[in-house]
């Protein structure tokens, strides 16, 4: 199954100009009903369309899937996020125009590779605009530095079961009246470290080397009334609480993914062939999914339950270390590498501590590459940011409003943020100064790993004239 995607023959302004027109025309007939019908006379008509708001939209986060070598037959897929919402952006891989799909800031773009591309590199180029009309740069690189190279037929032979092998994490589901439409009843993306749902999208879909098949739910997992409970997190219940052995069976060319074993599902447990559970003791012993897409790190099955059908979205998850939520333990200024602490210092201040909404701040890394600040509503703030320094509201744009990405450079000890407002430790820090005016922030931030060992992440960064330390725990 393939999704469809239409476009305007008029490109992206046309597709603006007509989207525009509806509005007035249907402004038009509110006005005329308004004053009366169409008995009332409108002499005044010559409407102002509206203009270009003057900002121009930014990538926050380009990637493409796989990062590494793509053989004949295969799909690239480019990721985008934006600062606000796009048009349908135009993508073009290797120089031909890709399927996109998407809505508001985040956009996908996926390319069969073919016959007539050349082995080497693959290139792409994005073009893009907000719906005000404002054309935004134009892309051509990640901001994670993934990459991708044709091979062919002559690809290097890699180990392993396949492209499932890894563990996995839910990022989106939804479920609606057919494969064309998964969503429309009801869908649901990533709530975050802290959302309501959390317990659901930090569960674990693990396809072992050997075949084998394992759900890791840790100690909650999201719960429903079908299994005898209030719904919200709770701890797992059998059979849907991995503790049976099971097995995957992944046919490439029927485009199937099914999973034996009492209890082992992908998405929601309630979900089955034909139908959806209310008793887990009707649990069956085997699933069959569709597999809808399979690119890298990227994993999209449907499955019809009579009547409806779901769609489960997977991203796999990097075994990098320092893919995860980390929260501040120490932070420290002074005047070189070796000494970055004697100016000023201080450890977390505990739950009630005068600094507990700086210290409960969540630095999130995902494994998709892209990096976000959340902050629960109140986090530190300082003079600079026209703010009495103490506990309050996020100031933008180091509010967490803007995901950024995030690129960690193991030889040379490096992790760069990218994204406007995107930050670790201490808004004001940056490379070669400190902030005076949230306008002032810069786009990209690199700092010194000292230490990434475990769960302890060390990183220092050069503010000219002195150094900062901070000190994070992974949660």
């Amino acid at each position: 199954m393939q999704r469809q995607i239409f476009n305007s023959d008029q490109g992206l302004t046309g597709n603006f100009a007509s989207r525009v027109g509806a509005v007035l025309a249907m402004t038009g007939l509110l006005l005329l009903a308004a004053c009366g019908g169409s008995d009332t006379t409108v002499t005044e008509n010559n409407l102002t369309e509206p203009g270009k708001d003057g900002v121009p939209p930014v990538l926050t986060t380009v990637t493409i899937q796989p990062d590494g070598f793509v053989a004949l037959g295969q799909s690239v897929r480019i990721d985008i996020v934006a600062t606000e919402a796009l048009m349908t952006p135009l993508i073009s891989i290797n120089g031909v125009r890709a399927e996109v799909s998407g809505s508001i800031r985040e956009w996908r773009a996926v390319r069969e590779m073919t016959e007539a591309d050349l082995v080497g590199e693959i290139t792409f180029t994005i073009v893009y605009q907000d719906i005000s009309g404002e054309v935004g740069e134009f892309v051509n690189n990640t901001t994670n530095g993934s990459t991708a190279e044709y091979c062919a037929e002559d690809c290097p032979t890699e180990g392993g079961l396949g492209p499932l092998e890894g563990k996995w994490k839910l990022a989106f589901a939804g479920v609606g009246p057919s494969q064309e439409d998964a969503s429309s009843f009801f869908n649901i993306s990533d709530t975050g470290p802290d959302g309501p749902r959390a317990c659901w999208f930090n569960d674990l879909y693990e396809f072992g080397g050997d075949g084998s098949f394992r759900n890791v739910q840790g100690d909650e997992t999201w719960l429903e009334a079908w299994q005898g409970v209030t719904e919200g997190c709770g701890a797992p219940i059998t059979p849907h609480d991995g503790s049976n052995n099971a097995v995957f069976g992944y046919d490439e060319g029927a485009a199937t993914l099914q999973l034996t074993g009492l209890g082992a599902y992908l998405g929601l447990t309630k979900v089955f062939n034909g139908g959806e559970l209310t008793d887990p003791a009707n649990a069956p012993d085997s699933i069959t999914y569709n597999v809808v897409e399979l690119v890298g790190d990227s994993l999209t099955v449907q499955i019809d339950v009579g009547g409806a059908w779901w769609e489960f979205r997977l991203t796999r998850v990097s075994n990098l270390p320092i893919v995860g939520n980390w929260k501040l333990t120490f932070a420290g200024v002074g005047p070189s590498q070796e000494d970055a602490s004697s100016f000023f210092n201080i450890s977390d201040t505990g739950p009630d501590g005068p600094r507990a909404c700086w210290f409960d701040d969540v630095y999130h890394f995902a494994d998709d590459g892209s990096f976000q600040n959340f902050q629960q509503g109140e986090t530190w703030l300082e003079a600079w940011q026209g703010a009495a320094e103490g506990c309050g509201t996020p100031v933008a744009p180091h509010d967490g409003s803007t995901v950024g990405a995030w690129l960690y450079d193991d030889a040379a000890s490096t992790v760069t943020l990218d994204g406007l407002g995107s930050y670790l430790g201490l808004a004001k820090v940056f490379n070669g100064g400190e902030l005076t005016d949230p306008l002032a922030a810069p786009d990209s931030i690199a700092y010194n790993v000292v230490e990434l060992v475990g769960d302890i992440l060390t990183v220092q960064i050069d503010v000219g004239g002195a150094w900062w330390e901070f000190r994070f725990a992974k949660e």
